[in-house]
Formats: structure tokens, sequence, C-alpha cells
């Protein structure tokens, strides 16, 4: 398993220590969990430095912890009939506006540099046309006509 990118106490701190008090990371759950939110982060930010506590921003660690406490929660208590937590509720959703907002760009992580420039993609692109057209893109290369041009 590679390393945790929360702390046991990261996660403890968002679970009510009178129902729930973790004594361990359930490494199976976390890297899934994780896996998840860097791969939605990564349209933004690159996330592939990110391996442990120390090089993952602080508020992807508290969504990935608030998400951790949430599935371990649920799975505790799937048997009853009051699974339905409105306080696990309350933390995905406040999870996962953190994670939406990280990769929609209204929630900025200090420090770090988007990996997204913010400016529509349109494709061919002036480095395309460059290029010579092979068998797979036949699009590449100058283009065959331009505006003012007449047919």
């Amino acid at each position: 398993m590679t390393t945790p990118r929360i702390t046991l106490e990261e996660a403890q701190a968002w679970a009510e220590r009178t129902k729930l008090t973790l004594t361990g990371l359930d490494e199976d759950l976390l890297v899934q969990i994780e896996e998840e939110v860097l791969d939605r982060i990564n349209s933004t930010y690159s996330t592939s430095t990110w391996v442990d506590p120390t090089t993952t921003p602080r508020l992807v660690r508290v969504a990935i912890a608030k998400k951790y406490v949430v599935w371990v929660y649920e799975r505790t208590y799937s048997e009853s009939e009051l699974s339905d937590s409105a306080y696990s509720r309350k933390l995905e959703a406040n999870a996962e506006m953190i994670v939406g907002g990280i990769v929609d760009g209204t929630i900025e992580l200090p420090g770090l540099e988007s990996a997204s420039t913010g400016e529509p993609a349109f494709y061919p692109t002036d480095g395309s046309s460059l290029l010579s057209p092979t068998q797979d893109d036949p699009s590449l290369g100058p283009a065959k006509f331009s505006m003012g041009m007449v047919f």
C-alpha cells in the first residue's frame, strides 16, 4: 500500500467520538477514496506529487478525511434502521462541495498553480497546423480554407 494521504487524527476529527472511534485507517477503503478524489481534482491541478500528508494540500486532505469517515460510518451502521445519518449526509455534501469547488475553479488551493488555463480549447490549434497529416488524423497540416476564400 502506498502511504495514506491523511492521518488517523484528521479522519477522527470528523467522526463523532461517542459513535465512531477510529483505531486505524482501512487502507483498502482509503486508497479507493483517495483515487476517486485525486482523479477528479487532476483535471484542475496536477496531483502526481501528492503522495502523503505532507505533500497533499490541507483542503484536499479535509475532503478525503470527510469522505472516508462517511463511508466508515455508513458501513459500520449499515444494518441499523437509522443508518441514513443527517450528519453523514452533511459531511458528504460538504466534501463534495470542496472537491467540486476545486475542480470548477471556485476554490483555489493556495500556493499551487492550476493546470487549466481557463481558456477554451479548440481543435485544430496553431500547433496542429504545423504537423503533417497522418492516416489516423488527416486533419493535421495547414488550413484547407480560410475566411476570405471564395469557393
